[in-house]
């Protein structure tokens, strides 16, 4: 679809511009590193040990994918988990390990969250299925519309996820049909030849 590709190119677009945001700043020499994580929390040391260490958010971006989400989101995470390791930081051990570590769990984090909202919206489409379905059947049994009392004893659901579910396909129709009309208007519309626009009154016209 137009609007996917659209999508994508953006993404890709963004991709582009994050990376070279990162091969900007190269590593601080050690000793300037150091000194910079001494000043810390002083807000200029943070922001150029951020900069300089973004090149860590970009790998950790790189290992992350293949999950669904795209690299924007993963890097914007991915900055923030090395915002929170600058200020974390104890001098123990090697500073850049440390930080590569805590963006790699915020990106973890992120990608689980992503991947449990995905299956909550899995869940709720087959709710959404199961009721529609279950609204024609009941509807030929009885010769009329069931009550929300008739729907939850046939489906098993309490009143609150009744309520949610219908509500949720509701939208959908509601998305469905709109999504109908527009396309038989654009299909009549390239069959005359013509683009449909709201009818305007003519300024040159007198009132009658």
């Amino acid at each position: 679809m137009p609007e996917d590709r659209s999508l994508q190119e953006k993404d890709a677009r963004l991709e582009l511009e994050l990376r070279r945001q990162a091969e900007a700043y190269q590593r601080l020499p050690p000793a300037d590193e150091r000194n910079l994580l001494q000043r810390v929390p002083d807000a200029r040391a943070t922001e150029s040990l951020v900069e300089h260490n973004l090149d860590l958010v970009v790998s950790q971006a790189e290992a992350h994918l293949g999950h669904g989400l795209p690299f924007a989101d993963l890097y914007q995470e991915g900055t923030l988990g090395l915002v929170d390791a600058v200020g974390a930081y104890s001098g123990q051990g090697e500073f850049r390990e440390f930080a590569r570590l805590h963006i790699g769990l915020q990106m973890d984090s992120l990608v689980e969250s992503d991947a449990q909202a995905r299956k909550e919206s899995d869940e709720d489409l087959a709710d959404v299925r199961t009721l529609d379905m279950a609204l024609v059947m009941l509807r030929r049994q009885y010769g009329r519309d069931a009550t929300a009392v008739e729907l939850q004893k046939s489906l098993g659901w309490d009143e609150g996820r009744l309520e949610r579910i219908e509500r949720m396909l509701d939208l959908a129709r509601e998305r469905n049909d709109a999504a109908t009309i527009n396309f038989l208007e654009a299909s009549e519309a390239e069959d005359l030849g013509i683009d449909f626009v709201e009818e305007q009154p003519d300024p040159r016209r007198r009132p009658q």
